[in-house]
């Protein structure tokens, strides 16, 4: 009988010596799975077209956006000539709309796809 790393000499198993093997043998498969996730991820990212790129981002900050541009329209009134604010908030008016309509969009195409999800599952 050879000696092994969990074999001493009398043949009986070293405990230590086991469980710093198992302990070796999960962190090596943890590893691989984070780098399966991360790998799995980064292909979803690849693949991803600009539309739903550009959907995610309006998602997320088109609320933003909205707020500063109507807070550049009231801050701007002072600085603007009175003829010129018509202008100024028709201009306004026409992104501000855009940018609910476009958002719009995302959410019912959303919405789309989890009823398409939901059908697939039953």
């Amino acid at each position: 009988m050879g000696h092994s790393p969990m074999v001493d000499q009398k043949g009986y198993i070293d405990v230590n010596s086991a469980l710093k093997l198992k302990e070796a043998e999960g962190r090596v498969e943890v590893d691989r799975l984070h780098a399966e996730s991360d790998a799995k991820f980064r292909e979803l990212l690849i693949k991803e077209s600009a539309k739903e790129t550009a959907s995610k981002h309006l998602a997320k900050f088109a609320g933003l956006y909205l707020l500063i541009l109507v807070l550049a329209f009231i801050g701007s009134i002072k600085f603007i000539p009175e003829s010129n604010v018509a202008v100024v908030a028709g201009l306004i008016t026409l992104v501000v709309t855009n940018l609910s309509t476009i958002l719009k969009g995302i959410v019912e195409n959303g919405q789309g796809k989890e009823d398409k999800l939901k059908g697939d599952k039953q």
